[in-house]
């Protein structure tokens, strides 16, 4: 019963661990330079105009300029 019991616990972690694993990777987003609301993955072209992807890359409020 005690062996019955340790594999069951082995087994509940390795698949914990496999799942983490899973959701840690990180996917590379590409969009159209002209339509940033079309993405998809690298070397597939913009549905709307025939450009390339490339990679996604979001904008941080900080480094903008605003007009005063």
């Amino acid at each position: 019963m005690k062996n019955l019991i340790i594999v069951a616990l082995v087994l509940l972690l390795g698949s914990c661990n496999s799942a983490k694993n899973e959701s840690t990777k990180v996917t590379q987003s590409y969009s159209c330079p002209m339509h940033p609301e079309i993405t998809g993955k690298e070397g597939e072209k913009c549905s709307d105009c025939g450009m390339d992807l490339t990679e996604f890359v979001t904008q941080n409020p900080d480094s903008t300029t605003l007009k005063k």
